[in-house]
C-alpha cells in the first residue's frame, strides 16, 4: 500500500500543473514579442484604433444600459414575462432572461456583466451565474449580420443566416446544460431584491462600473491583436496553410479569425470557419469574461467546455443551413434583404424601448423621492 501510494504521488508530481503551463505560455509570449516587437507596436496601434472606432461606441452606451436595467429592477419586471420559458428551456430563474436577451442583442460581454451586477446584487445564485454564463455571451447582431456578413462575406444572407446560428446553438447549449444537471439540486430562483431608489447614484453607479468593464475589454483588445500580429508574422514564413492560419487566428482572437476566415479561396471553408469562431467567441473575449466576473470565486470549466461545444454546433448548423439553401453563399443576395432590414428595425426598437423603460422607471423612482421629501 505504501508503494502505491508513493508512486501515485510521484505521478502527480512529474504532471505539469497549471503554473508549469501558465508560466510556459507566458514566457512563448514574452519571446514572441521580443522577437516581433515592430510587429507588435504596429499590431496595439490596430488594437487602439479599434477600440476607438469600434469596440468602445459600440459597447459602452449598452454597459450602462444594462447596469441600469439590473440596478431599477426593470430587468426583473420583464424577465418574468420569459419566467417559465427559461425554467423549461434553461433551468433558471426568470432574472436570466435579461442576462440572455441583453447578450444576443447587445453582444459581448453585455451578457456576461449583466449576469454578474445580477449576483452581487443577490437576484441569482452562484450555481446559476455559472450556469447563465455558459450560454448567454454571444456576439451582437450587428456585427455578425453587418460586420461579418455583409463587410467580410458581402452577404446579407449569409449574415442573417450566421446569426440565426449562433443564437440556436447557445440556445441548445443552455438546453443540453439543462438536460444534464436536471438530476442535481436545482438553486435557480429569483430572490427577493430592491431596486435602485437613488436615482443620481444609481446612473453614477453605473457609469463609473461601466467604465472600469471598458478598460478592462479594451486592454485585452490591444493586448490579443499583438499576440496575434506577431504570431501571424511568425507563422508566415513557413506558409501554411489559410486554413490553419485562420484557426490559429480565430482561436485567440474573434476579429482577426473571422477576418482571416473571410480571406479563404473556398467559399463553404470560409462561411464554416466563420461560423465556428462566432460560437467559440475567441480567447480574448473568454479573458474579458474572465475579468467581469474577478474576485466572486466563479468556475468556468463549464463556461470553456459550451463555448467549444457552440462553436461546433454553430459551424454544423451553418453547414446545414448552406446544403438546404445553396443559393445563400452568393455574394449579395438581395433575396433577404427585406429580412435583414427587419431584423435590424426590430433589434432597434427592442433597444429604444429598454431604453425609453428605464427612463421612465428612473423618472418616477426620482419623482416619489422628491414626494417624501
Amino acid at each position: 500500500m505504501r508503494l502505491d501510494k508513493k508512486t501515485s504521488k510521484a505521478k502527480k508530481r512529474s504532471l505539469p500543473d497549471s503554473s508549469v503551463l501558465l508560466g510556459a505560455l507566458i514566457l512563448a509570449s514574452f519571446i514572441l514579442i521580443l522577437c516581433s516587437s515592430d510587429v507588435a507596436i504596429e499590431y496595439m496601434k490596430k488594437g487602439l484604433g479599434l477600440c476607438a472606432k469600434n469596440v468602445i461606441p459600440a459597447l459602452f452606451p449598452f454597459m450602462i444600459i444594462s447596469e441600469l436595467i439590473v440596478s431599477s429592477g426593470v430587468g426583473m419586471r420583464v424577465s418574468r414575462l420569459f419566467a417559465r420559458p427559461m425554467r423549461w428551456l434553461f433551468g433558471v430563474s426568470e432574472a436570466g432572461a435579461a442576462a440572455y436577451f441583453l447578450g444576443i442583442i447587445c453582444g459581448f460581454p453585455i451578457g456576461a456583466k449583466t449576469a454578474v451586477s445580477m449576483y452581487d446584487k443577490g437576484m441569482i445564485s452562484k450555481r446559476e451565474t455559472e450556469r447563465l454564463l455558459a450560454f448567454c455571451n454571444n456576439p451582437g447582431s450587428a456585427f455578425v449580420m453587418s460586420a461579418v456578413g455583409v463587410s467580410l462575406l458581402h452577404s446579407h444572407a449569409l449574415g442573417i443566416t450566421l446569426y440565426v446560428c449562433v443564437i440556436l446553438s447557445s440556445m441548445a447549449v443552455g438546453v443540453i446544460g439543462n438536460l444534464l444537471e436536471r438530476d442535481r439540486k436545482n438553486e435557480a430562483g429569483a430572490v427577493a431584491y430592491c431596486c435602485q431608489n437613488d436615482a443620481v447614484k444609481a446612473i453614477t453607479d453605473a457609469i463609473q462600473a461601466s467604465a472600469l468593464s471598458m478598460l478592462s475589454v479594451c486592454a485585452y483588445v490591444v493586448f490579443f491583436s499583438a499576440i496575434v500580429g506577431c504570431l501571424g508574422s511568425a507563422i508566415s514564413r513557413f506558409s501554411p496553410p489559410e486554413e490553419i492560419v485562420a484557426v490559429l487566428f480565430g482561436f485567440f482572437e474573434l476579429s482577426s479569425g473571422v477576418s482571416a476566415a473571410a480571406g479563404i479561396g473556398g467559399r463553404l471553408s470560409a462561411v464554416l470557419l466563420c461560423a465556428l469562431f462566432l460560437g467559440w467567441s475567441g480567447l480574448s473575449v473568454h479573458f474579458q469574461v474572465m475579468s467581469v466576473c474577478s474576485g466572486r470565486g466563479l468556475s468556468f470549466k463549464a463556461y470553456f467546455i459550451s463555448k467549444a461545444a457552440q462553436g461546433i454546433l454553430c459551424a454544423a448548423m451553418t453547414g446545414c443551413a448552406v446544403k438546404l439553401f445553396p443559393r445563400m453563399t452568393e455574394v449579395d443576395h438581395a433575396a433577404f434583404l427585406p429580412l435583414r432590414s427587419a431584423c435590424e428595425k426590430y433589434c432597434a426598437v427592442v433597444i429604444l424601448s429598454v431604453f425609453a423603460t428605464i427612463i421612465l422607471c428612473l423618472f418616477f423612482q426620482l419623482r416619489n423621492k422628491l414626494k417624501k421629501k
